[in-house]
């Protein structure tokens, strides 16, 4: 018998863990969680229009800056979004913009040493141009 401590289990099932696409398991065994979007529903449960997949795929004729936005694009298309769409490449910026706060903060605690924070910086340069390369 459970203690009065722990919670009551419920009848049904419930899956553990974030909702969403199921980790990845890297070769060393650690698990990598996917931060992805819920998708969003509008009224009465209905769920809101698909965005198209992207028209076509990377060749090898293409820079490495195009092939990475459309690497970006392909993971925005199987989370439902786009970012193609002004309002999603937006907040998508802005997500970058943030993140690159945390890392200059970390940086300037000496939590980051400073290759890795040209690295990693160089890397968010990169990712935010992703939507104009589309």
């Amino acid at each position: 018998m459970p203690s009065s401590v722990e919670p009551a289990r419920s009848a049904g099932h419930h899956p553990t863990g974030p909702p969403g696409p199921t980790p990845a398991t890297p070769a060393d065994g650690s698990r990598v969680i996917p931060f992805g979007r819920r998708p969003t529903r509008t009224g009465r449960g209905r769920r809101t229009p698909q965005p198209a997949p992207p028209e076509r795929a990377a060749s090898p004729a293409d820079s490495p800056q195009q092939r990475l936005a459309l690497d970006v694009e392909a993971w925005f298309i199987a989370h439902r979004a786009t970012l193609t769409d002004e309002a999603a490449a937006h907040v998508y910026r802005t997500t970058l913009d943030f993140f690159q706060l945390m890392l200059d903060s970390s940086h300037a605690e000496q939590r980051l040493s400073a290759d890795e924070h040209q690295h990693l910086i160089g890397m968010m340069r990169l990712l935010r141009d992703a939507p104009d390369a589309l």
